[in-house]
């Protein structure tokens, strides 16, 4: 972050990257705590926050993984672009167990 906001200074006043930083701070405590309690928040979140978690998320998936070309039968292929934003990069199968959460086995 201080490789950044030291960037980010060079563009706009110190103020400001602060401001922006401290906003990215909080967004990322809401995330935190959603995935800490397991429970949504009492006070409920804005369009842009809920976008923002959904994109933090697709970025963990490996069917996101660039270079990454998986061909398992979990593996999310989605060949239009509007339907990858529709549903915010997630992409993803279910094993034969039936369970999303299930270890998939290895491939032989």
């Amino acid at each position: 972050m201080e490789k950044c906001k030291g960037a980010g200074c060079r563009l706009v006043p110190e103020t400001y990257v602060q401001q922006g930083l401290n906003s990215i701070t909080a967004a990322d405590g809401k995330l935190q705590h959603l995935v800490e309690q397991r429970r949504l928040p009492d006070k409920g979140w804005t369009d842009l926050q809920i976008e923002r978690c959904l994109s933090e998320i697709a970025l963990m998936d490996s069917n996101n993984f660039t270079g990454n070309a998986g061909g398992g039968e979990r593996e999310g292929r989605v060949f239009s672009d509007i339907v990858k934003k529709r549903h915010f990069n997630l992409a993803h199968g279910m094993g034969r167990s039936g369970d999303i959460a299930a270890n998939q086995p290895k491939v032989r």
